[in-house]
């Protein structure tokens, strides 16, 4: 009867042999509705549920950068309405990373973590806006990024639009978990979160993070309908914004915390 040891093992390996499954077919998924074989529709949607498997396995595995490299292959995916050429060779990017880990067999370092991830590819500036005043800012942000953490998919759309649009890169995280796990690895430039959240609230994960030592100059916004002298709203730190999601007060505070980051 083999140990615990050679159990754990046997199901790393296994995990690393269904991994590199799904990844081959992650990109022939990928090739099929690009050369239009298959409808995009159908496809994007494959892609999605790989991607989705693939980051709630792997950090069990250790392999947290696959899953949060994963997670971020989904978020671009998010939007996607077909695969062209460019678009084929961006969610490959993803792919080629997540081999590359699995192959080595170990998660890479702290440092080369966030390094990897910052270079992944975003959805911040399109084409068709070069030349544009927005644009011009956009090439002065695009290095920043924002993590959004809402549970809410129609609240995240309206803030990676907004944040996209003046060229910031943006990540997700739905939970105050997952929020703690993308500060540790991706280190990003400022965070903002809602203030309904499962679990732990938005306010006490904000006072959480204002807390943190390694958070001390970066922004860090709430995104509320309470005022700011609510009582749930009673000792905020002061380096936390509040932005108020109260119809067209919501972009106007939100253009304010931008401002701060260009």
């Amino acid at each position: 009867m083999g140990t615990a040891d050679d159990v754990v093992a046997s199901l790393k390996q296994d995990f690393i042999e269904d991994t590199m499954d799904r990844i081959d077919r992650i990109e022939t998924t990928i090739d099929r509705v690009a050369g239009g074989m298959d409808e995009a529709g159908p496809g994007i949607a494959e892609l999605r549920r790989e991607a989705h498997t693939v980051k709630g396995l792997a950090g069990s595995f250790g392999f947290p950068l696959v899953g949060a490299i994963a997670h971020r292959l989904e978020d671009y995916i998010a939007d996607l309405s077909e695969i062209n050429d460019l678009e084929a060779a961006s969610l490959v990017d993803f792919t080629s990373w997540i081999r590359e880990i699995i192959e080595s067999g170990a998660n890479p370092a702290a440092d080369e973590e966030t390094r990897i991830l910052r270079s992944l590819p975003t959805r911040s500036v399109k084409a068709d806006d070069e030349g544009t005043k927005d644009n011009d800012a956009a090439a002065t942000a695009n290095d920043k990024e924002i993590l959004l953490v809402t549970a809410t998919a129609v609240q995240a759309h309206f803030l990676q639009r907004e944040l996209r649009e003046k060229g910031f890169r943006t990540i997700t995280a739905r939970n105050a978990v997952e929020a703690f796990e993308t500060v540790v690895q991706s280190h990003p430039d400022a965070i903002i979160t809602a203030a309904v959240l499962d679990g732990l609230s938005g306010i006490e994960l904000i006072r959480a993070l204002a807390a943190m030592k390694t958070l001390a100059d970066k922004k860090l916004g709430l995104l509320t309908s309470f005022d700011a002298n609510h009582p749930d709203m009673e000792g905020l730190p002061s380096n936390v914004a509040i932005i108020n999601n109260r119809g067209k007060q919501t972009s106007e505070h939100l253009a304010k915390f931008i401002e701060t980051m260009m």
